[in-house]
């Protein structure tokens, strides 16, 4: 799925989102001088151009289409535009692992004194997307190193919340019996996990037998066509990290938790604008 690459556009696409889930002002004695629609469209345009918020001030000031598009009479001091980012998208906690700074990978295993980075905790995205359209359904962003399983319940309760889905696709690290009693069981969700092989082999040198009503049936009749389409989840990473880059600007766990939302805002809303403009061709 393509997504959208013109700003004015997106601005278009977000303030119309923005207006539909969020109140003009937070308060009944804000000083009311942008509303939080308004806001929340500068900071996805922010995370659309890649830029910092002092950037985004300067682009709204010489910008006059963009201001008119937003509704904007005057431009938000880059102060305010960091106030709204923390009001609007929270202090929460989808797998891929993102880059605290933009020291390439190469740079950072082969030299010394930048090899310790690794090491460190980064930020850890665990999502669910449509592998039709691509839209990221469902998020949950933690601090890695983790193991998958950790996230996961969190994650496909955060996707429930929109149109529900019958079908669930995952990778073997979110194997297990109790993941596919809670989609299967109590949830009405099938969910399509490759079963793997645990613990030592025997003294013969054969697999342990399979143990679960639902590994095992995965391990007799699993569906090779099906699992394919897992692979749009790495698409959708593949997709953020090529539009929005793949190293976060913020260097604060939280301010990273934020940029990371907002990346994800911003992607959703670029590829719902494209299929609107197609929509409305045809």
């Amino acid at each position: 799925m393509k997504t959208r690459k013109s700003t004015l556009t997106v601005a278009k696409m977000a303030l119309r989102a923005a207006r539909d889930s969020l109140p003009d002002h937070a308060k009944a004695k804000s000083p009311k001088k942008f509303t939080q629609p308004q806001l929340m469209v500068c900071l996805v345009i922010k995370e659309f151009l890649q830029l910092d918020y002092r950037s985004t001030h300067v682009l709204l000031s010489e910008w006059s289409d963009l201001r008119r598009v937003i509704g904007l009479t005057k431009v938000p001091h880059f102060t305010t535009l960091c106030a709204a980012a923390k009001r609007l998208l929270g202090k929460a906690k989808a797998d891929a692992g993102l880059e605290t700074r933009h020291v390439s990978a190469y740079f950072t295993k082969r030299c010394h004194r930048h090899s310790n980075h690794y090491k460190h905790r980064y930020p850890k995205l665990s999502a669910i997307c449509d592998t039709a359209s691509h839209l990221i359904l469902g998020v949950v962003i933690d601090r890695g190193p983790k193991p998958h399983p950790v996230e996961a319940r969190q994650t496909l309760y955060e996707a429930l919340k929109h149109p529900r889905f019958s079908s669930l696709l995952g990778d073997a690290g979110y194997e297990s019996e109790g993941f596919h009693r809670l989609g299967c069981e109590e949830l009405g969700i099938r969910s399509i996990i490759p079963t793997t092989d645990r613990g030592r082999p025997r003294g013969d040198g054969q697999p342990r037998p399979v143990r679960g009503k639902y590994r095992k049936l995965m391990k007799q009749r699993f569906p090779k066509k099906t699992i394919g389409q897992r692979w749009q989840i790495e698409t959708v990473f593949s997709m953020l990290k090529r539009n929005m880059g793949s190293a976060l600007r913020a260097r604060h766990d939280h301010s990273q938790t934020r940029e990371i939302r907002l990346r994800i805002l911003t992607h959703n809303l670029a590829i719902l604008w494209r299929q609107f403009d197609v929509l409305y061709r045809a």
